[in-house]
């Protein structure tokens, strides 16, 4: 897939501080697909000599490998993060509901569902009660936050943190796994 997808009933609009964002024009059902994202698969190499407008604008699906929309400005590209998300990631470039979502309401997923790169690290000004303040490429690592989006990690970060967590010692002192 090329160009991303965009269910009919989401569109963009102004998002306050954030710029733009993407909001549903009616309600949506938990477990709805809400986007597909589309574009050129690119090597971190090729990736890397992007302009640092176009790499924000991407998708890591593996640990070396990049989906990016090129041109960018599709209305997919707007999907701003948040802490408190309403949306998971199913797949590598799916976003579906995660709760059921009242018309209006901004669509966000936290970045730290898909990516494990420093290439999109910045100041969090999501304001949400659980906000982190600074959203890094080290995110997915936080406990917390791999049992709270267990099942919404995209399929390359849910293999990371698998690997990650036989890694780790448990408190008998024997590796989990």
């Amino acid at each position: 897939m090329l160009q991303s997808w965009l269910i009919d009933v989401a569109e963009v609009r102004p998002a306050g501080a954030k710029g733009r964002g993407v909001f549903t024009t009616q309600a949506l059902a938990q477990s709805t697909v809400v986007s597909g994202f589309g574009g050129h698969v690119l090597g971190r190499r090729e990736f890397s000599k992007l302009p640092i407008d176009q790499q924000v604008h991407s998708l890591q699906i593996a640990e070396d490998l990049f989906m990016v929309c090129l041109p960018t400005s599709e209305p997919a590209d707007f999907f701003n993060h948040s802490c408190e998300p309403n949306l998971g990631v199913e797949g590598n470039i799916l976003l579906v509901a995660t709760r059921d979502i009242a018309a209006g309401e901004e669509l966000t997923f936290d970045y730290a569902m898909c990516d494990s790169d420093a290439y999109d690290e910045f100041e969090c000004e999501c304001q949400t009660p659980s906000c982190r303040t600074k959203v890094t490429g080290n995110d997915w690592m936080i406990p917390e936050l791999q049992q709270r989006y267990r099942g919404n990690f995209s399929s390359y970060l849910e293999r990371k943190i698998i690997d990650l967590n036989r890694s780790v010692p448990n408190s008998s002192g024997m590796l989990n796994g």
